[in-house]
């Protein structure tokens, strides 16, 4: 079944990026008969017809960068080719196990490392899904010598349980200067718990032209996303006192709150940036290698951002007991909610280094933003509940600037700030920026980086604005104060990395859950769920310390990040003290070629009343405060061998393997998923 599914996905992403039908059958040979031929190195090329080794030697190279949504300045990064973790990169919990999840394959999640938030997307149904879905400035674009290919498949569990992941990029350039490519990216999870499958397709087209004077960059994302929606299992005892129940339970047996009840969304995303440069050339070299160079002055860039979001909550089923209210008449559930967005930013940019006297950049911008939202409502007066769909508009104008510099040797610093100075969120303001300070120390440079934030801002639409058939609210809430000051210390010859960071917070914005106490017909007392938005009027102060330390003893390498953070309102902000992930494991090859890294990872977290999950808004809540549950203080740990073999990647993993406490839960009622073996390969491929 699982052969199948994967040979479907490869026809289609193949048929999608056009590689023809030879080069199609060849890369399929050899991932089946995994030859270990090393693809791009020269003298590896076939001569089809002579039956010999050609001369022709395949180029490798390449490169990727992202995009500054804003500015769109390209920003160089390296390409997904590491073996370090790539066990855990596709676990829901995040590569250091640092979110709370409710376990299957692409499920929503929580960091619970607060200076690590996002802050929200502006259609916030999205939020959740970041394992999933990728924003602009991380989205990868690419520069290529030769057709540049990767398949990847990583898969767990049975057919009833397991999970499939699969995504291929295929890109390639036409020139020197203009590139192309797509990706497709598919998510389908059973789920090791009942009626929480996930199914996530995300299609992306993509291409860019980069030379002296222009540049443009391109996407178009689309995402189709369906979820079950369980509202976590019915009894914890399954999980924490399993002997007391009458019979054993499998994890799929295992009753939960909420049935044939899904959660669909459609995203379609298009981004446009680009800058004409304005410039001259300057001769550099010596007199044996002197060469021209374009040395850009000045920059006009445009940003365009054109967004549909769609989400549909639909359930055939009413659930006894699980929601306090019910706004909307009927047997069946059908919300939808939607968002259609349009950013439009003009400006330019005075670069840095173009004479002595220029030893930083510049930029400044005008932007316009319009978004449409439209959700359920009812008819007032009517003599019965009328229904009908009701809309909203916001329209921005705002302005900004960045500070930037990036040469030199023992400073470089960044700072933007933008500010609404009319329409629906006139007088929101936002300052952010990072200093960097190289000193030499120990034979190496140690680097000192300094982070600082503050901001007004109207909390998202939605906190304001929410009509569903199990959450219903207007108000208006108050502008959301935030100052954020920080340190980060890095010292290469020891590989130790600190970070100290402060937070101050006023009329912090987020979801409660209220639900009241009910009793049933057998006479136990039972809680229902009720979402609400709630701000908190005093201060909430945030301390954040991080240390990342790696140790190395011969082969043997023993990698730890821990970080501490206390919250002066725990009911309103909870976070747990401590989050710890450590990897011990032997770093080794075998013949000279194979690269093996085996050995064990430990995720911990300190015991704390975490986020609980609302199915009826898709978010995150605090938790009801007369049946608060704490969770934590369990150690999940797994085993595993990374195996790296010239382009390809590939690993075998025993997860949860020390699974027997019953503790084991990211969130209230969301048990983790039991123990079970993941594998993964990911193989590149060049010509």
């Amino acid at each position: 079944m699982r052969i199948t599914r994967l040979s479907s996905l490869l026809t289609i992403i193949l048929l999608l990026t056009c590689v023809t039908t030879t080069r199609a059958q060849r890369i399929i040979s050899e991932l089946e008969s995994n030859t270990g031929v090393d693809l791009g190195v020269e003298g590896d090329s076939i001569d089809e017809k002579e039956g010999h080794r050609s001369s022709k030697v395949v180029p490798v190279d390449i490169t990727a960068h992202t995009i500054h949504p804003i500015y769109a300045e390209t920003i160089d990064v390296d390409v997904d080719t590491l073996t370090y973790l790539y066990q855990n990169s596709d676990r829901s919990e995040g590569l250091f196990g640092q979110y709370n999840t409710l376990s299957n394959l692409g499920s929503p999640r929580i960091n619970r490392i607060y200076m690590q938030r996002e802050v929200n997307n502006e259609f916030i149904f999205t939020q959740p899904f970041d394992q999933f879905l990728v924003p602009l400035k991380n989205f990868r674009h690419y520069n290529t010598k030769s057709p540049y290919m990767n398949l990847t498949y990583n898969w767990c569990g049975s057919k009833q349980t397991g999970s499939d992941h699969f995504r291929a990029i295929y890109t390639n350039n036409v020139g020197k200067h203009f590139n192309f490519g797509a990706i497709y990216d598919y998510m389908y999870g059973q789920g090791y718990y009942d009626n929480q499958s996930t199914s996530f397709m995300g299609p992306t087209a993509f291409f860019s032209y980069i030379n002296d004077r222009y540049d443009l960059h391109f996407r178009y994302t689309h995402n189709y996303m369906k979820m079950g929606e369980n509202g976590g299992i019915t009894d914890d005892g399954y999980i924490t006192n399993p002997e007391n129940m009458t019979q054993k339970y499998d994890s799929k047996d295992i009753p939960t709150n909420l049935q044939q009840t899904w959660v669909r969304q459609e995203h379609d995303i298009v981004n446009l940036n680009h800058r004409y440069h304005i410039g001259f050339h300057r001769t550099e070299g010596d007199s044996t290698s002197r060469h021209e160079v374009f040395v850009p002055v000045t920059s006009l860039f445009h940003a365009f951002t054109l967004e549909s979001d769609r989400r549909n909550y639909k359930s055939y089923v009413q659930p006894t007991n699980y929601y306090t209210h019910q706004y909307l008449p009927g047997d069946s559930v059908n919300d939808r909610h939607s968002m259609f967005e349009i950013v439009n930013n003009v400006g330019v940019t005075l670069h840095e280094g173009f004479n002595r006297y220029a030893v930083a950049g510049l930029s400044a911008y005008v932007g316009f933003r319009h978004r449409h939202h439209v959700m359920p409502d009812t008819i007032a007066g009517a003599a019965t509940t009328t229904l009908r769909n009701t809309t909203y508009n916001e329209n921005d104008v705002l302005i900004g600037g960045q500070l930037r510099r990036t040469q030199g040797t023992y400073i470089h610093y960044d700072a933007e700030a933008n500010v609404v100075v009319a329409g629906t969120n006139a007088g929101d303001m936002n300052i952010s920026g990072t200093g960097e300070l190289n000193l030499p120390l120990l034979g190496d440079t140690a680097q000192v980086q300094l982070q600082g934030l503050i901001s007004r801002e109207n909390p998202n639409f939605y906190y304001d604005h929410y009509h569903s058939t199990y959450a219903w609210w207007d108000r208006t809430c108050d502008r959301v104060t935030q100052t954020r000051l920080g340190a980060t210390i890095t010292v290469p010859h020891t590989k130790t990395q600190l970070t100290v960071q402060l937070e101050n917070i006023k009329n912090y914005t987020y979801f409660a859950n209220v639900g009241t106490a009910v009793t049933t017909s057998d006479g136990t007392t039972v809680y229902t769920n009720e979402a609400v938005v709630r701000q908190c009027s005093d201060n909430i102060q945030i301390i954040s310390a991080q240390l990342l330390q790696r140790l190395k003893f011969g082969p043997l390498h023993f990698n730890n990040d821990i970080t501490y953070q206390t919250t002066s309102h725990k009911d309103v902000l909870p976070l747990p003290v401590i989050t710890l992930h450590s990897n011990l494991f032997l770093d080794f090859k075998i013949a000279k070629v194979l690269n093996c890294q085996v050995g064990a990872d430990l995720t911990y977290f300190t015991e704390y009343f975490a986020p609980d999950y609302s199915p009826a808004i898709g978010q995150f809540v605090t938790q009801q405060t007369a049946k608060r549950i704490p969770i934590g203080n369990y150690p999940l740990i797994n085993v595993y061998a990374n195996l790296a073999l010239k382009r390809c990647r590939f690993y075998i993993q025993y997860y949860h393997v020390n699974q027997s406490d019953g503790r084991y839960f990211w969130a209230p009622h969301y048990p983790m998923n039991p123990s079970g073996l993941h594998m993964g390969i990911s193989w590149n491929f060049y010509d």
